[in-house]
């Protein structure tokens, strides 16, 4: 169970499932989470008798959920003044529902980014061992492509490998994009085939016990250009730059620029078109984002993104992205592969 603190007049009510299984740390499928100076699950019929046998199991009462007026009398009786929601994840028509509560509505968001910024051992664990599969498993999809695979074949090998090789699931839709796709940060794998000249870049990552990798590379197929090359030399220099230099206390601003300023001072400022980083953990997008609009500061435990690029458009694209944490005050790299380009 993870401690989430509110104030004395204060209750969180929790409806996201993902969060449920952080604070709890069992998984309940549907339900509502209160957390004040204890926690209180609601959940439905359906769900009711199992869901009370695991909870109790973790020490935390689990109530019949017949509608919203369960919700309202059980939070009028703990005598707060303040609903907290977590914004990220509550709907307008939900936030309506909450006002007729007879409570002030704040945003409690920003309690739990920072609460699920910081991980554990065991949840640092898990995304080790699942950093530790995505590697394995690019090194060897990337070895094995031939002239004329598709994205679609790669990236269905890919999902294989990690889920072979001990994945509990993927984290998200493997990118895998072939010569000008990959100018595209984000471009939707499809049928492209793949042809001498080209670059191959993949974005892929996997899940272990609900926790992410994420990983990027970006391998040549043939005979690359020197234009190819000396950008390439340049988005791996930003990236173990900024792996060097960012430490605890920094401002995750100040981490976005030590990329961002390299690239730039070498011609490439123009063409690096995203954030440095964001933070991994039970999503593969979470708090903190290292851009440079920031207001995050890097903390000691902090797991996220360093994944530098240079995209030009219709011609090719370079990304480079390990998951790191801040351990003993600096980064420490989740990976252990050579980032030199490989040339296939």
């Amino acid at each position: 169970m993870k401690n989430i603190v509110v104030d004395n007049d204060c209750a969180f009510l929790i409806t996201d499932r993902l969060t449920r299984k952080y604070v709890c740390g069992v998984d309940i499928a549907e339900g509502f989470l209160i957390i004040s100076k204890t926690l209180t699950v609601f959940t439905d019929a359906r769900y009711f008798y199992q869901a009370k046998e695991t909870l109790k199991k973790v020490g935390i009462e689990c109530l019949l959920y017949k509608g919203e007026a369960d919700l309202k009398i059980y939070l009028n009786g703990l005598n707060v003044s303040t609903l907290l929601l977590d914004y990220r994840k509550t709907t307008l028509y939900e936030h309506e529902i909450y006002k007729t509560f007879g409570l002030e509505i704040k945003d409690g968001s920003h309690l739990l980014e920072l609460s699920r910024s910081v991980k554990t051992k065991t949840e640092l664990e898990n995304v080790k061992r699942a950093c530790a599969i995505a590697e394995k498993a690019y090194h060897v999809a990337i070895r094995s492509v031939k002239k004329g695979i598709t994205e679609t074949e790669l990236k269905n090998k890919i999902e294989t490998l990690m889920i072979e090789y001990g994945a509990h699931d993927i984290a998200f839709d493997t990118i895998v994009a072939f010569g000008a796709n990959s100018a595209v940060p984000h471009h939707e794998t499809g049928d492209a085939v793949l042809q001498d000249g080209q670059v191959i870049l993949v974005d892929m990552g996997c899940k272990i016990d609900g926790y992410c990798s994420d990983l990027t590379r970006t391998a040549f197929f043939g005979q690359p250009s020197i234009r190819f090359l000396n950008a390439y030399t340049c988005v791996l220099m930003a990236n173990e730059l900024a792996e060097e230099q960012i430490k605890a206390g920094m401002s995750a601003k100040m981490a976005d620029l030590i990329a961002r300023d390299y690239l730039a001072e070498n011609g490439y400022g123009d063409y690096f078109t995203h954030s440095l980083g964001h933070g991994v953990g039970l999503e593969i997008h979470e708090y903190p984002t290292l851009s440079p609009k920031s207001n995050a500061t890097l903390t000691e435990g902090m797991v996220f993104t360093v994944e530098p690029g240079v995209y030009y458009d219709g011609e090719f694209g370079i990304r480079i992205e390990d998951t790191v944490v801040i351990e003993n005050q600096s980064v420490k790299r989740l990976f252990t592969d050579d980032k030199e380009l490989l040339i296939l």
